[in-house]
């Protein structure tokens, strides 16, 4: 598999802005749930961590060009080209997301403004990433099960990440003591994830007969074959994604069930959080091997 510089862009961007979006979903909640609490270096770190994840996907494309240098070669056909598209998309996305960033830094408050327009232009970027490979004549990917992938990562990322990277934080925020996500947040986060992986497996069988019907029917496609039996040979690794994917799912209902009863104090369980954390993880090591699938059959 040659494609690491793409599955890192992809991965890492769409893990950017999932963790943009949940910040813009939440933010106002976050300062009142927390009763201020949450102060402007909480808020920095969080806005950090989304453009360093940016800021390396970028770097990723830019060394799967080649040259480099040749990078602004690719805005010249933006009214005809998705890829041209992209780069722009990606470019909006990261330049309001670091203003966003130095707003807070020097007015020491969040600009709703800023974060929503770049929450906007990173969900036009997911879509003309998936319209790339959609648009393409490689079998495996000319289907809307591309678009269902990239933006199912997005969301599932963003509240994965969202979890972990808010309680990680916490723990090092001294005038956080004893702060938690409060019980109907978490329930959220595991709506977002588990209605993600529910609605990908529910397209999984139109996806499936989709690439049946064109292998047969062999329509202006390039190496329909190969491109099938790539897909069919990692039967194994597609199902072990998915697998962990639903574990993911369990064991965040599973933590859940255990914050629960903990918060009513019919009995303290204190590994919901384990359980919530292994969750979290479990989703974004998921993504991860669903995201390696998708180019492991690009032959």
């Amino acid at each position: 598999m040659n494609e690491w510089p793409l599955l890192l862009f992809t991965f890492l961007m769409q893990a950017s802005i999932g963790l943009s979006l949940m910040l813009g979903l939440s933010a106002k909640k976050l300062s009142t749930v927390f009763a201020g609490k949450v102060n402007t270096q909480f808020l920095l770190w969080y806005l950090f961590v989304a453009c360093v994840f940016a800021g390396i996907g970028l770097l990723s494309s830019i060394t799967h060009l080649g040259v480099p240098l040749n990078a602004p070669h690719s805005l010249l056909n933006l009214f005809s080209s998705w890829l041209s598209r992209e780069v722009v998309f990606t470019a909006t996305y990261f330049t309001f997301l670091g203003l966003t960033f130095l707003w807070l830094w020097f007015k020491k408050e969040l600009s709703y403004l800023l974060l929503g327009l770049a929450i906007i232009a990173g969900l036009c970027d997911v879509y003309a990433m998936a319209s790339i490979y959609r648009y393409t004549s490689m079998l495996t990917w000319m289907s809307d099960n591309t678009y269902f992938m990239f933006y199912g990562a997005m969301l599932t990322l963003g509240a994965a990440g969202y979890y972990l990277l808010i309680n990680l934080l916490l723990k090092f925020n001294a005038s956080s003591d004893e702060v938690q996500i409060p019980s109907r947040g978490l329930w959220i986060l595991w709506s977002i994830i588990g209605i993600s992986l529910f609605i990908r497996l529910v397209y999984q069988p139109f996806y499936e007969s989709y690439l049946v019907d064109t292998a047969y029917t062999n329509e202006s496609i390039t190496f329909p074959v190969a491109s099938i039996s790539a897909y069919q040979e990692i039967w194994s690794l597609r199902m072990s994604s998915w697998l962990i994917g639903i574990f993911a799912v369990i064991t965040l209902g599973y933590g859940l069930f255990c914050r629960m009863k903990s918060t009513a104090k019919i009995t303290l369980i204190p590994r919901g959080n384990t359980y919530l954390t292994l969750g979290c993880t479990s989703a974004i090591v998921a993504e991860f091997m669903l995201r390696y699938c998708f180019y492991t059959i690009h032959i």
